[in-house]
């Protein structure tokens, strides 16, 4: 490949142009940081399988410390944005220049809480969300980017990684043009698989709540997470929820705003006169959710828990779904998406500040404008996000009623007033800025909305016929189900409901296809194609079957069958670019770079986003020998992905080709240096093994061995050695990796890989990897029964632990291997908490209290350690000293601390129904006023209507008791709602379920009502 050809591609942007010119700098900046720690070496399957091969981090500091961090700025004349390249690419905050406003809240301080699903996340700022759900894994970790001055005077900061369990790269530009007041969102998410994966997509943005704030987001209705429709702007109760003060009711909201046909979102502080905004085509993001924590102290918390002086915020969210979806009692037609595969999704969207508006009716990529009417005028304050000359234009019930020339600089407000009739229905655009309003006064969610052909809202409907669900065939119902369970990355349980339905009908096609699709993915080939030929034995021409089956044959080797299904599948638009992708990967593997370009071409004819297709392009292209062509495609693929990390790996591999036959020349070693030090992110070794076997899925074994050749620069494993061994077909190369530490296999091309490893190197490391990969597979007898196989051979904690997951899971005992861990390793925390929790599930309370014990002796600053001790203090009736550790101990976000304030009230139970079994009503009622306070050590604070049942009640008996010692007599509602309470947790098995039932049966019982 010609070096200078490549070189020139990827500076040519930055060229300079005439004109004013954005800034962009990368600096270091000290910040006071509240670090995140204690890397789980335990794997995620053992208690949420959606994250694997990702860890969690387990430690939070309570204190701050002076912290380095990377900070990209980016600046014109007018605003300043700031980007976190080690804390998940996320924008770290903007502001306007010359005011000072935030319009994208930035905090100043690093403060990591343990919110996200793996673990810490930081409030602030501008985050970006894929995969599954929540905060993305890598939103507090290290992310590949790069920086670049562009040809029309605008800059860029890039950032993206791979969501590791999708095994889809996603990237997002962060642009700031020259001299405009906002800042764009090119995104770029593509799924390589020949599998649906989940469709997860949220870019999250935090505001400052304030009093003041009135959120300006059209709509008739919200949608909750459940999808269940509620009225918006007026609740129910009349409340008008977009001014931020008036949601001091319930706990955290979460508003899905939907109804309207309109581009935009945003806010204004009515009383410091600005705001913010978001703007994205309709059909792109319709996803429009505000997210408030509660106005409780329950969410005032955690203003402490996350900032020091900055104050609490909002979030702004915008999406690509309507919802962040999570399914509830509530049947309607929300549900999962699934990302298509090998298919793009590519989008932008439009950050943007405003000053002095009074609010926002309209915006667009150029500017935003407020309109008001008082009686019979009509005030319009527009702001044009760069200098610009435009007219303003009203109508009052289709007459026009005025035009004004304006002239503007960006975000100085620009103020027009026509005269308009007070009933009338009034009209407003600024054709330059994109702008138009539109009075809805019947609608006050949708008033200024104009939408499409003058019908501001939509009609698509957000609840289902009460009777349409039962009128399903139950079939259908499991089979509509198990791919909403597949969607949300439940495979296990999506294939069970499967089976059930395939069970009840055997030719469900559906249920069929849904089951070999989960075949595919767990590596069960064989499996997956007697799933699919049973479809295809209804339909020979199905197109879904056929791209199935030849997948199914592909991974079996049977490649003439594969290669005849895929032309098959190609023929249906649903699957023609994805069925020439897999058509081009066959002719590579069959040493044919002409058919493979050929495919590869009409691949691109239909998606012309596709990666892939690039990629094989350019793979054919160095085959053939056609540097000038090879160096095209790169160009263009660069030019789509700027972070594509296979561009660098075929320019290392045409540079082996070019050198010595050991591949050790000069531009060899260079080409190697620009290979892994692109790979910034938190697993540069995932990136490399990702590569390689890309390249021996396409038949290209030696390729991918060249590549996995520089695994130790970016931190090799034992999983890469295996790999190597594999293709180099040398097992003396498995000895150099025999570190379990944090290897976590998933990919089902792996499992052969470890099988061999396992069969020809007798270390008990290889077959503790298989067993992992064959459970994050969903094969999980399998897994049990190698893990099995091991025995007490491993001296490594985390192996029991990980055992002893998957034995409880598949209904085992895993005593013996959780108390085996904590062996291996008596100082290892999380082995520690890990025998607690089990032990109190299973009962063994008394072997638990000593555990614990032990614990807070080794880790006397542990607040977890702390409360799973009080648990068991509570449940062993030590009320005295529960209540003395917990005034003791400072709790942080955590697993364990959402119970906190819950074992705080039962330790103040507990020791009045002690003091009232021993006559001290006075001591009594102490404890239970006590009980209905929220020291706000324990992490958690007051919110509006606390469940306080249970003390309350011990509080009325004791004031409708009599002196001289006769009973208390308590309030029977309250008696009986407590009695049913208790019903309810007569099958419950928590510990926390466990203590509670024996404080309401002993609350009960002192008050003369004995419950079952």
């Amino acid at each position: 490949m010609n070096a200078a050809v490549l070189y020139s591609a990827l500076t040519a942007a930055a060229c300079a142009a005439p004109g004013p010119r954005a800034r962009i700098s990368e600096e270091t900046r000290v910040l006071d940081t509240y670090p995140f720690s204690e890397p789980n070496p335990v794997p995620a399957l053992a208690t949420d399988r959606r994250l694997y091969p990702y860890h969690t981090f387990e430690g939070y500091a309570a204190t701050s410390e002076p912290r380095e961090w990377k900070v990209v700025r980016m600046e014109n004349d007018l605003i300043e944005v700031f980007v976190l390249p080690e804390v998940g690419g996320k924008v770290w905050g903007a502001v306007v220049k010359e005011t000072g406003h935030e319009f994208i809240y930035r905090n100043e301080v690093m403060k990591f809480r343990d919110i996200a699903l793996r673990g810490p996340w930081t409030s602030g700022g501008l985050e970006f969300n894929f995969g599954v759900i929540g905060h993305t894994p890598a939103t507090a970790t290290p992310v590949d980017y790069l920086v670049r001055e562009n040809a029309d005077g605008s800059v860029s900061t890039i950032v993206g990684a791979t969501d590791l369990p999708s095994r889809t790269p996603w990237r997002v530009e962060i642009r700031l043009p020259p001299d405009r007041a906002a800042f764009e969102t090119r995104v770029l998410w593509y799924n390589p698989t020949p599998l649906e994966q989940p469709y997860y997509n949220w870019m999250t943005a935090a505001a400052f709540a304030r009093d003041d704030l009135e959120l300006f987001v059209p709509g008739n209705a919200y949608l909750e997470h459940s999808g269940r429709a509620r009225p918006w702007p007026e609740d129910e109760e009349g409340r008008f929820l977009p001014l931020y003060r008036n949601n001091a009711f319930e706990g955290h909201k979460s508003y899905h705003v939907v109804g309207a046909l309109n581009d935009f979102f945003g806010g204004y502080y009515h009383d410091e006169g600005y705001g913010w905004g978001h703007w994205a085509p309709h059909e792109e993001m319709p996803g429009r959710k505000m997210w408030l924590w509660a106005l409780s102290r329950a969410g005032g918390i955690w203003e402490d828990l996350l900032t020091d002086t900055d104050g609490q915020y909002i979030e702004f969210q915008a999406g690509r779904l309507h919802v962040q979806y999570s399914p509830g009692a509530d049947r309607n037609p929300i549900s999962q998406a699934g990302f298509d595969p090998l298919s793009a999704s590519r989008w932008t969207e439009t950050w943007f500040p405003l000053e002095g508006t009074g609010g926002l009716t309209d915006a667009s990529p150029h500017g935003a404008m407020h309109v008001e009417r008082e009686d019979g005028r009509l005030q319009v304050v527009v702001n044009a996000f760069g200098a610009a000359a435009d007219t303003v234009k009203a109508w009052s019930d289709g007459e026009q009623v005025g035009a004004r020339a304006v002239a503007m600089e960006a975000l100085e407000p620009a103020v027009v007033e026509f005269d308009v009739a007070p009933e009338s229905r009034w009209q407003v655009s600024v054709a330059g800025l994109g702008l138009e309003a539109c009075s809805n006064a019947e609608e006050p969610g949708l008033d200024g909305v104009c939408g499409f052909g003058a019908e501001p809202s939509v009609s698509r409907s957000f609840e289902t016929n009460s009777e349409a669900w039962d009128a399903l065939p139950a079939t259908d119902r499991l089979v509509f189900e198990a791919r909403e369970l597949a969607r949300g990355r439940r495979y296990a349980d999506a294939g069970t409901l499967y089976e059930r339905a395939l069970a009840a009908e055997p030719w469900n096609r559906k249920a069929l296809l849904g089951l070999a699709a989960l075949a595919l993915r767990s590596a069960r080939y064989e499996e997956g194609l007697a799933h699919a030929r049973r479809v295809l034995q209804l339909d020979t021409y199905d197109p879904e079957a056929n791209f199935l089956a030849g997948n199914l044959y592909l991974a079996l080797g049977r490649r003439a069958d594969a290669l005849d299904s895929f032309g098959w599948a190609s023929r249906s638009v649903a699957f023609r670019a994805a069925a020439r992708l897999r058509l081009a990967d066959l002719a590579l593997a069959e040493g044919d770079p002409v058919e493979a370009h050929r495919h590869a071409a009409l691949a691109l004819d239909h998606d012309r986003v596709s990666i892939p297709a690039r990629e094989v392009l350019a793979i054919a292209a160095r085959l053939e020998g056609d540097e000038a062509g090879a160096a095209r495609v790169l160009a263009k693929l660069l030019e789509l992905d700027p972070l594509n990390h296979f561009a660098l790996a075929e320019r290392y591999l045409s540079a082996q080709g070019e050198g010595s036959e050991s591949g050790g020349g000069t531009g060899s070693v260079a080409a190697a240096i620009d290979l892994t030090t692109s790979m910034r992110s938190e697993y540069p070794e995932q990136t490399l093994l990702e590569l390689a076997v890309g390249y021996a899925n396409r038949g290209l074994p030696d390729d991918a061995a060249r590549l996995l050749d520089l695994a130790d620069e970016v931190g090799g494993g034992p999983v890469a050695a295996a790999w190597l061994a594999f293709l180099r077909g040398d097992a003396e190369m498995l000895s150099a990796g025999t570190d379990p530490d944090f290897a976590f296999p998933y990919r089902a091309e792996t499992l052969p890989v470890l099988r061999r490893a396992a069969a020809e190197d007798s270390h008990w490391v290889w077959r503790y990897l298989l067993g992992l990969n064959l459970w994050a597979l969903d094969r999980d007898a399998e897994a049990a029964e190698v893990l099995t196989s091991l025995g007490d051979e491993p001296d490594y904690g985390p192996v029991y632990a990980a055992r002893a997951h998957l034995t409880e899971a598949m209904g085992g005992d895993p005593g013996p291997d959780f108390r085996r861990a904590l062996e291996m390793d008596p100082n290892h925390r999380l082995l520690r908490v890990s025998l607690i929790r089990h032990l109190q599930e299973a009962g063994r309370w008394a072997e638990a209290l000593g555990v614990s014990g032990q614990g807070r002796g080794l880790f006397p600053d542990d607040f977890n350690l702390d409360l799973l001790h009080v648990r068991g203090l509570i449940h062993a009736g030590d009320h005295a000293e529960a209540i003395q550790i917990l005034e003791n101990t400072h709790v942080l976000p955590s697993e364990n601390s959402g119970e906190a304030h819950r074992l705080y009230e039962f330790a103040h139970v507990g020791a009045a129904l002690d003091e009232l079994d021993a006559g001290n009503r006075a001591a009594a009622r102490g404890h239970l006023e006590d009980a209905l306070l929220w020291p706000e050590s324990l992490g958690q604070g007051r919110p509006f209507d606390p469940d306080e049942l249970l003390v309350r009640f011990l509080l009325g008996a004791l004031s409708g008791g009599l002196p001289g010692g006769t009973p208390p007599s308590p309030d029977e509602a309250e008696a009986a709602a407590l009695r049913v309470h208790l019903e309810a947790l007569s099958d419950a098995t928590s510990p926390t379920a466990v203590i509670e039932r024996a404080l309401l049966r002993r609350a009960l019982a002192v008050t003369g009502n004995p419950g079952r």
